[in-house]
């Protein structure tokens, strides 16, 4: 009888915990080696984040952007040669959070080398031993693969491509994995190796995603960006679900990106990405509070810390889709197009009902206090 009763006794102990590891998710986020601010002109003052500046708390993953390519195999970063002292801001980063990963992106929207580099075995192996020299020369814990992209889509990039890319994509990151597991031999530290996606159906077909799933620890779905400068109208650049009157292409969602990627890759290899910036435009419309509406000009990518600011100017008015689960601002000529605690809300219900691995932002700069960043990592 009593071995009965204690049975039911942890039994009863371990539902709690187990319920609340199983919507417990990580959360990480991208910061920048390029100096603060939104515009040419802010950017231009060289003013750099400082490691004892930043709140991470509640934190997993910090990734540096960003690594790129040179003479076929060799990893650098720009900033830190024109005098961005990264590494003392990363060690002062490390004695403030024990637990953060610090990881290495190499890669970003433009980033030359890739195809050329993994399509020969030999500037692939260079490669991999300079990723190893930057890991152990910074402390870093891992390595974020951000090729944009490989094989690409017919729409064409602005990198070079090969059909070839889809082996050799799968071939670098093995390779890459096989040089971590060595490191680990000598370091004792378990290193991580992931990659960043785009939240488009051609990646998939054009991709052996699932190959890539069986190598990576995890992969980052860049799930923004959906309107933007290229768009014909205006609209969600980051919205959860499809509202079914959107005009371009009938419309695309987070939702129907993990979707795919939930057909292929298991659920907690497969992180959700966040964007701490909106996009916006001009001379827009005034009819549907100006969503999806023709514009006469795009605006530049803002800031969390300057839509706040925005807001709190009394000049627009917020409004919430609540189909596509996403929020915007309009003045009656100028579309903003966000995301805040609200629309996270949702991402995060989202995340835990499908048992995602986790929640991962673009990028820190765009909120300085860490608000968005915190409010993330309370709900987990």
């Amino acid at each position: 009888m009593k071995k009965v009763l204690y049975f039911f006794i942890i039994l009863i102990l371990l539902i709690p915990f187990s319920f609340s590891q199983g919507k417990s998710y990580f959360v990480g986020t991208y910061i920048r080696t390029w100096p603060m601010g939104d515009t040419e002109e802010e950017v231009s003052k060289g003013i750099y984040w400082k490691g004892e500046d930043l709140n991470l708390k509640g934190v997993d993953e910090l990734n540096i952007a960003f690594g790129l390519i040179r003479n076929g195999s060799e990893i650098f970063i720009p900033d830190v040669e024109r005098g961005f002292d990264l590494k003392s801001e990363l060690k002062k980063l490390k004695e403030r959070y024990k637990d953060l990963k610090v990881i290495i992106s190499v890669g970003g929207w433009g980033a030359e080398g890739f195809s050329d580099m993994a399509n020969d075995p030999k500037l692939r192996s260079e490669f991999c031993d300079n990723a190893k020299k930057i890991i152990l020369d910074y402390d870093f814990d891992g390595i974020d693969i951000d090729w944009e992209y490989p094989v690409g889509p017919d729409w064409g990039l602005p990198i070079k491509t090969r059909p070839e890319d889809r082996e050799n994509y799968v071939i670098l990151l093995n390779d890459l994995r096989n040089m971590l597991f060595d490191l680990s031999k000598n370091t004792g530290k378990k290193y991580v190796l992931s990659v960043a996606v785009p939240a488009s159906p051609w990646f998939l077909q054009k991709n052996d995603v699932v190959a890539v799933s069986k190598i990576v620890d995890h992969l980052k779905v860049m799930s923004y960006d959906y309107y933007g400068s290229w768009s014909s109208t205006t609209g969600h650049h980051a919205n959860l679900y499809n509202n079914p009157k959107d005009p371009a292409w009938g419309g695309w969602s987070t939702d129907q990106a993990v979707k795919l990627y939930l057909s292929v890759v298991p659920s907690e290899k497969i992180w959700v990405g966040v964007p701490f910036y909106g996009r916006g435009w001009k001379g827009v419309k005034n009819e549907n509070n100006g969503l999806f509406q023709p514009y006469k000009e795009s605006i530049e990518a803002i800031s969390w810390d300057k839509i706040k600011e925005l807001m709190k100017s009394g000049k627009f008015n917020r409004y919430w889709d609540d189909i596509a689960k996403a929020p915007y601002l309009f003045d009656g000529d100028t579309f903003i197009t966000y995301m805040d605690k609200e629309a996270l809300d949702y991402v995060i219900d989202y995340v835990k009902r499908y048992k995602l691995g986790g929640i991962f932002a673009w990028e820190y700069a765009h909120d300085m206090k860490g608000e968005l960043l915190e409010y993330i990592s309370s709900k987990k």
